[in-house]
Protein backbone atom coordinates (compact mmCIF):
# COMPACT_ATOMS: atom_id res chain seq x y z
CA UNK A 1 0.00 0.00 0.00
CA UNK A 2 1.21 3.43 -0.66
CA UNK A 3 1.51 5.89 2.25
CA UNK A 4 1.34 9.72 2.20
CA UNK A 5 1.60 11.05 5.48
CA UNK A 6 3.43 13.92 6.30
CA UNK A 7 6.40 14.18 9.03
CA UNK A 8 5.74 14.97 12.44
CA UNK A 9 8.49 15.86 15.06
CA UNK A 10 9.01 12.03 16.29
CA UNK A 11 7.89 13.13 19.75
CA UNK A 12 4.08 12.07 20.09
CA UNK A 13 3.80 7.97 20.89
CA UNK A 14 0.09 8.56 21.05
CA UNK A 15 0.02 10.03 17.52
CA UNK A 16 2.51 7.24 16.22
CA UNK A 17 0.10 4.82 17.91
CA UNK A 18 -2.70 6.12 15.80
CA UNK A 19 -1.22 6.30 12.73
CA UNK A 20 0.17 2.78 13.45
CA UNK A 21 -3.33 1.77 14.04
CA UNK A 22 -4.83 3.16 11.15
CA UNK A 23 -1.95 1.65 8.60
CA UNK A 24 -2.91 -1.71 10.16
CA UNK A 25 -6.76 -1.17 9.81
CA UNK A 26 -6.68 -0.08 6.06
CA UNK A 27 -4.31 -2.97 5.25
CA UNK A 28 -7.09 -5.46 7.68
CA UNK A 29 -4.11 -6.32 9.66
CA UNK A 30 -6.72 -8.21 12.22
CA UNK A 31 -3.07 -9.50 14.11
CA UNK A 32 -2.39 -6.13 14.64
CA UNK A 33 -5.51 -3.95 15.43
CA UNK A 34 -6.87 -7.24 17.88
CA UNK A 35 -4.54 -6.62 20.56
CA UNK A 36 -5.33 -2.77 21.19
CA UNK A 37 -8.95 -2.57 21.39
CA UNK A 38 -10.95 -3.66 25.03
CA UNK A 39 -13.27 -6.43 25.01
CA UNK A 40 -16.22 -4.38 24.92
CA UNK A 41 -14.63 -1.84 21.91
CA UNK A 42 -17.69 0.13 20.60
CA UNK A 43 -17.16 1.42 16.93
CA UNK A 44 -20.10 3.86 15.57
CA UNK A 45 -20.04 3.77 11.73
CA UNK A 46 -22.11 7.26 11.45
CA UNK A 47 -24.96 7.03 9.50
CA UNK A 48 -24.40 3.08 9.38
CA UNK A 49 -24.66 1.20 13.14
CA UNK A 50 -22.08 0.63 16.05
CA UNK A 51 -20.51 -2.26 16.32
CA UNK A 52 -20.60 -3.92 19.80
CA UNK A 53 -17.49 -6.40 21.46
CA UNK A 54 -14.11 -7.52 19.91
CA UNK A 55 -15.24 -10.71 17.96
CA UNK A 56 -18.42 -8.72 16.20
CA UNK A 57 -15.40 -6.46 15.40
CA UNK A 58 -13.45 -8.72 14.04
CA UNK A 59 -15.92 -10.37 11.93
CA UNK A 60 -16.91 -7.02 10.56
CA UNK A 61 -13.74 -6.44 9.64
CA UNK A 62 -13.60 -9.79 8.07
CA UNK A 63 -16.18 -9.15 5.83
CA UNK A 64 -14.30 -5.66 4.41
CA UNK A 65 -11.24 -7.27 3.62
CA UNK A 66 -11.75 -8.16 -0.17
CA UNK A 67 -11.50 -4.52 -0.85
CA UNK A 68 -8.51 -3.35 0.51
CA UNK A 69 -6.81 0.08 0.54
CA UNK A 70 -3.97 0.50 -2.11
CA UNK A 71 -3.22 3.97 -1.03
CA UNK A 72 -3.75 5.76 2.69
CA UNK A 73 -3.00 9.18 3.04
CA UNK A 74 -3.11 10.74 6.30
CA UNK A 75 -3.91 14.47 6.51
CA UNK A 76 -3.85 15.12 10.30
CA UNK A 77 -3.52 13.41 13.49
CA UNK A 78 -4.94 15.16 17.17
CA UNK A 79 -4.21 13.75 20.53
CA UNK A 80 -5.09 14.90 24.21
CA UNK A 81 -5.56 12.62 27.00
CA UNK A 82 -7.76 10.09 26.44
CA UNK A 83 -8.71 10.90 23.22
CA UNK A 84 -7.51 11.11 19.68
CA UNK A 85 -8.33 11.69 15.91
CA UNK A 86 -7.39 11.12 12.48
CA UNK A 87 -8.26 12.26 9.10
CA UNK A 88 -7.23 11.35 5.72
CA UNK A 89 -7.93 9.52 2.88
CA UNK A 90 -8.43 5.77 1.11
CA UNK A 91 -8.15 4.81 -2.33
CA UNK A 92 -9.20 1.08 -2.67
CA UNK A 93 -8.28 -1.55 -4.87
CA UNK A 94 -12.00 -1.28 -6.91
CA UNK A 95 -11.03 2.93 -7.52
CA UNK A 96 -13.19 3.96 -4.77
CA UNK A 97 -11.87 6.72 -3.03
CA UNK A 98 -13.02 7.93 0.54
CA UNK A 99 -12.25 10.48 3.34
CA UNK A 100 -12.30 9.46 6.64
CA UNK A 101 -12.32 10.56 9.72
CA UNK A 102 -11.78 8.80 13.10
CA UNK A 103 -12.12 9.66 16.91
CA UNK A 104 -10.89 7.44 19.45
CA UNK A 105 -11.54 6.96 23.21
CA UNK A 106 -9.10 5.12 24.97
CA UNK A 107 -9.28 2.88 28.33
CA UNK A 108 -6.60 5.99 30.11
CA UNK A 109 -4.54 8.36 29.18
CA UNK A 110 -1.78 6.11 28.24
CA UNK A 111 -3.76 5.35 24.76
CA UNK A 112 -2.85 1.47 24.42
CA UNK A 113 -6.28 0.25 24.62
CA UNK A 114 -9.29 1.70 22.52
CA UNK A 115 -12.66 1.47 24.23
CA UNK A 116 -14.54 3.39 21.28
CA UNK A 117 -13.83 4.27 17.41
CA UNK A 118 -16.35 6.78 16.12
CA UNK A 119 -16.47 6.67 11.67
CA UNK A 120 -17.27 9.17 9.73
CA UNK A 121 -16.70 7.99 5.77
CA UNK A 122 -18.00 9.58 3.00
CA UNK A 123 -17.65 8.30 -0.89
CA UNK A 124 -15.75 11.03 -3.12
CA UNK A 125 -17.26 11.07 -6.71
Amino acid sequence: MKLNIKTDCGNAPKKEFIKDLTIAFASYDLDEVMPHLSNQIQWTLVGDETIVGKERFRSELEKMRGNKAVELSIHQIITHGREASIQGEMVMQNKNVFSFADFYEFTSASGKMVKAITSYVIKKS
